[in-house]
């Protein structure tokens, strides 16, 4: 373990040394140079099968990763003096819920959300019918923080309601470090709901796993995983703010959890057989609904049904 290096202001977002301040669980934590893919490496497909989890780079251009971040980390340093000020306790967690409640109002969520190369990678995993659950989780990792939400140990999202047809997507605002980053245990989706108890896997099972940590990871940069994965908090860093925000997205043709369908969704995208079906008109497929006339659809859903022709008035 490093020795401790002198502490700088919560405003630095990287730094030659940090100290990690905690182990992940009863896992083997290793430090490996974790591989990236490009969005079209067919290969990345089978990673995420056998692996449980891929990280991806070079989607989002530099632009609008900067503005995310910089949307997110202003927003974060002015509550941090307004508490400074009035001598208030610290609440991370709560000005992430803040934060990410206005972001997901703005043109520059809807940019994020909507991004070509996004949408078209995430469709390979789950076909073109896709939806965003509602309630994104903004992530801000700061130093020394010992709130037990952004200090997680080794859990599967699946025992917290999310369906297994669901993919959760982390998209990094800033760099990760050797020890505020995310570490997962490659291959442990594939056993199975393991057992929980306390909100980390039931001893009486007697198992464990190798943890990678992820500390490779670089603004910009996606990872995604499945739902049933273990994974865990790194730790945190002496000096740097870890940012990134973590969606879930699934397709509107698998079923929801109880959860799911209490959250909600937006869709990004219909596949052509549903948007057939929407011309149409209706799953009943009432014969002659628009014969002899205008066969379309209203034009306030032309960004999820683009191969409708439309017309003033519809």
């Amino acid at each position: 373990m490093q020795p401790r290096e002198k502490d700088s202001p919560a405003r630095t977002l990287h730094s030659a040394k940090a100290r990690p301040l905690r182990e992940v669980g009863k896992a083997d934590l290793s430090d490996v140079q974790v591989k990236k893919f490009r969005p079209t490496d067919a290969a990345a497909i089978s990673h995420f099968v056998r692996e449980g989890y891929v990280a991806y780079t070079g989607i989002y251009a530099p632009s609008l990763i900067a503005a995310c971040r910089s949307f997110c980390l202003d927003r974060f340093h002015h509550r941090l003096q307004q508490s400074t000020k009035r001598k208030l306790a610290q609440d991370v967690n709560g000005w992430a819920v803040e934060i990410v409640e206005a972001f997901a109002k703005t043109d520059l969520y809807d940019r994020f959300i909507t991004h070509p190369k996004s949408l078209a990678l995430l469709q390979r995993y789950l076909g073109p019918d896709l939806a965003i659950l509602g309630y994104d989780a903004l992530w801000i990792n700061v130093p020394r923080d010992r709130d037990p939400v952004l200090l997680k140990g080794i859990h599967s999202d699946a025992w917290t309601g999310t369906s297994i047809h669901t993919l959760f997507a982390k998209t990094f605002f800033t760099d990760c470090d050797a020890y505020n980053g995310m570490s997962v245990c490659p291959g442990s989706h594939l056993q199975g709901m393991i057992p929980v108890r306390n909100r980390a896997v039931d001893p009486a099972c007697d198992v464990a796993f190798n943890s990678v940590n992820l500390s490779t990871m670089k603004a910009g940069d996606l990872l995604i995983w499945h739902p049933l994965l273990l994974h865990s908090t790194t730790g945190h860093s002496d000096t740097n703010i870890r940012i990134s925000l973590t969606s879930r997205y699934t397709s509107t043709e698998t079923p929801f959890s109880s959860q799911e369908r209490a959250l909600g969704y937006r869709t990004l995208s219909v596949g052509p057989m549903n948007q057939v079906g929407r011309m149409i008109g209706n799953d009943l497929l009432t014969p002659f609904r628009t014969y002899g006339g205008f066969v379309g659809i209203d034009r306030r859903m032309g960004a999820v049904y683009p191969h409708s022709d439309y017309k003033n008035g519809y």
